[in-house]
């Protein structure tokens, strides 16, 4: 195996592994989280990005292609020489999972959509309600309760926390700039898991309706 596979090994495994890995907790439960259709989140995109992925003092970078079209998500991990690493694809309800580089992952490949969804897609309210304009709402979940903080029609945060408390503490989603409806992506986003203890450097390079 080469240098730069064992590299992009570690970057998969950084993305969401930690996962398993609580820093808070010895025996964290498995990651859960939003994963809808979808054809019932967002508009159809092609994205180009950058993502640096950190747990503790390790830290890596690699280039993914993010689309939806549809009712299908893919995400395209890239190794340093751009040719293909991974695929993990949503269609409806199913997850699949494919390497280029002959390594099992070894976390579930949902996870790693489940950040997309918690990132890009927009969080329904009860009721149908759209997105907020100014000011802080809290959106209720079974088992989350997301809040969002927006000025000016941008949404400027996003937090998740578990109702149970397991595991403690927040899901923190920062945009740099803010996410308008419409726009497109914003240029930088950072997620900073505190239930396990990563955090993902998201950078849109390019970003393309479909």
């Amino acid at each position: 195996m080469t240098h730069a596979t064992l590299g992009l090994v570690g970057v998969v495994t950084l993305l969401v592994g930690c996962a398993g890995r609580s820093s808070q907790a010895p025996a964290a439960p498995p990651y859960s989280g939003p994963l809808d259709f979808p054809s019932d989140r967002a508009d159809d995109f092609f994205d180009r990005q950058r993502i640096v992925a950190s747990y503790g003092s390790q830290s890596f970078g690699f280039d993914a292609v993010l689309q939806k079209r549809g009712d299908e998500l893919t995400l395209l991990g890239l190794t340093p020489f751009g040719t293909r690493a991974f695929v993990v694809t949503q269609k409806g309800a199913d997850v699949s999972f494919q390497t280029f580089v002959g390594t099992a992952l070894p976390f579930p490949p949902r996870y790693m959509l489940i950040d997309v969804h918690r990132v890009f897609f927009q969080a329904s309210a009860p009721g149908g309600e759209g997105p907020a304009t100014e000011g802080e709402r809290a959106i209720s979940g079974t088992n989350e309760v997301i809040a969002e903080r927006w000025h000016e029609g941008r949404l400027l945060q996003r937090t998740f926390s578990r109702r149970d408390a397991r595991p403690p503490g927040k899901i923190v989603v920062d945009y740099d700039g803010g996410m308008g409806e419409g726009e497109g992506h914003p240029h930088h986003v950072v997620l900073t898991n505190g239930w396990y203890g990563y955090r993902l450097d998201i950078t849109t390079l390019s970003h393309k309706p479909l």
